[in-house]
């Protein structure tokens, strides 16, 4: 024992000392891959994902019908967040009080929203409740009332979020920058204006819900504690007998975007910030270089130790938040900054931020922006797959994008592989500071002067719709 005790005690004396001033190495991640699934098609169309995930006794169900926003046109602009939220305000035998309480019984939730390119609806409940979720579920989709009461308490909710989101210079940057990147196109309208929710009724709602709420091109998604045998017989008997039109068609392509830097600016008398929201057309995420401009804009915006975080807010002050992100629809994706400035450095602030541009697409990030973009990458990539709801909308992103059935398997070996050299490639290719649709919102009077000296057109000024 003594022996042993001398042995130990040389062994330690040996060691080489713990620098402490260093955080310790951290092994690459192991690769993350989505569950086995099972899928399936009703006769109606439906097609059903199933992931059994029995570490929880709980179920949680996401259906999706495909065109969303993109479907409806301009001048009915927030239709489809009206025909969405209606869903659960009444059907032919429950009322919106009804609905609610009825999920309430199964313990979990029952939502439904608009976006892009799809009508989403999302569930949850205690897997021995699971069938009275798909019940409720099959019962706001199959039978909605769409009572005259609850449209009109919609149309005036909507009147009063928009004049509350109007009041946000953020918002208006955004309606006004969708309007001018994706123009003409359906993904240019973001927001409903005072026109189109004046427009809405039941009957165009009624209109909408039998075009787009169809078994036909409909997607469901089951994650939990559940069987093959016991989703097939679920979805047979909520859904099996459905009957509707075809599927709505999908957004067309995203038309190439124009060769010059233009700024557009949204005059707000007096505001003591600009907000800039600035991007170009990028590739979607099956595009063989889409790691590689991943990382790059990991690097550049894409979280609190980015470059652009570090200088514009923590050296220079400019700013108490800005960010780069990709974006993505189904036939278009872009990339984006945005950050809200004090009026009096719009100019310098604008400066620096088109040099990190330049200087994305001129050097390779260092080995240490490389490791930390990967590690951030990875991470959160993994943590989003630890829920029940991450899971499911893994599978709907990657059926309603239509991205390859192995995309999320290989994701973070993808992240892994990429180089300095392959960031900096994707940067010069798809980052394009000469060709941005560069938005600002603030008080042109103080503004417009410094930001014409970012475009060699005249400075185009926009109303609160994007105009």
């Amino acid at each position: 024992m003594i022996a042993s005790l001398v042995l130990l005690s040389a062994g330690l004396a040996a060691a080489a000392p713990v620098d402490m001033s260093r955080p310790p190495e951290v092994a690459p991640m192991r690769a993350v891959k989505l569950p086995p699934r099972q899928e399936w098609k009703l006769r109606n169309g439906m097609t059903v994902v199933l992931v059994p995930d029995k570490r929880v006794p709980l179920v949680t169900a996401r259906l999706a019908f495909p065109g969303g926003e993109a479907a409806v046109p301009a001048e009915d602009a927030g239709l489809a967040e009206a025909l969405a939220e209606l869903l659960t305000d009444g059907t032919a035998k429950k009322s919106s009080k009804e609905i609610a309480e009825a999920a309430e019984l199964f313990g979990g939730s029952l939502s439904a929203g608009a976006e892009p390119d799809a009508i989403v609806l999302r569930a949850s409940a205690l897997a021995d409740k699971a069938d009275a979720m798909a019940s409720l579920l099959a019962e706001v989709v199959r039978s909605p009332s769409f009572p005259e009461g609850e449209v009109a308490l919609r149309k005036a909710n909507m009147k009063e979020e928009l004049a509350a989101s109007r009041a946000e210079s953020d918002f208006l940057a955004g309606v006004a920058f969708y309007k001018k990147i994706f123009a003409g196109h359906p993904y240019s309208v973001t927001a409903p204006t005072d026109a189109s929710i004046e427009r809405i009724d039941r009957a165009r709602v009624a209109a909408a819900y039998k075009r787009l709420l169809t078994p036909g091109g409909a997607l469901l998604v089951l994650v939990g504690d559940l069987s093959r045998r016991d989703a097939e017989a679920l979805a047979v008997r909520h859904f099996g007998t459905w009957r509707g039109g075809p599927a709505a068609a999908d957004a067309p392509p995203v038309p190439r975007g124009k060769a010059d830097r233009v700024v557009y600016l949204l005059d707000r008398p007096k505001s003591s910030q600009v907000s800039f929201i600035l991007g170009n057309p990028a590739v979607r995420e099956d595009n063989p270089a889409y790691f590689d401009l991943l990382i790059a804009n990991q690097v550049l915006g894409g979280s609190f130790s980015s470059r652009l975080m570090r200088d514009i807010r923590e050296t220079k002050g400019y700013t108490y938040g800005i960010s780069s992100r990709l974006e993505h629809r189904l036939t278009g994706s872009l990339f984006k900054i945005r950050t809200p400035v004090r009026t009096e450095v719009a100019e310098p602030a604008l400066a620096a931020i088109l040099g990190h541009l330049d200087r994305i697409r001129k050097e390779e990030p260092t080995a240490e922006e490389l490791k930390q973009a990967k590690a951030y990458l990875a991470g959160s990539f993994a943590r989003s797959l630890e829920t029940q709801s991450g899971l499911a909308d893994a599978v709907l992103k990657l059926r309603t994008r239509r991205l390859p059935d192995g995309w999320y398997d290989s994701y973070v070996e993808r992240v892994q592989a990429v180089t300095g050299a392959g960031a900096k490639r994707a940067a010069e290719v798809f980052i394009r500071p000469d060709e941005l649709t560069i938005v600002a919102v603030g008080d042109a009077a103080k503004a417009a002067a410094a930001l014409a000296k970012f475009t060699a057109k005249p400075v185009v000024t926009v109303d609160q719709d994007g105009n």
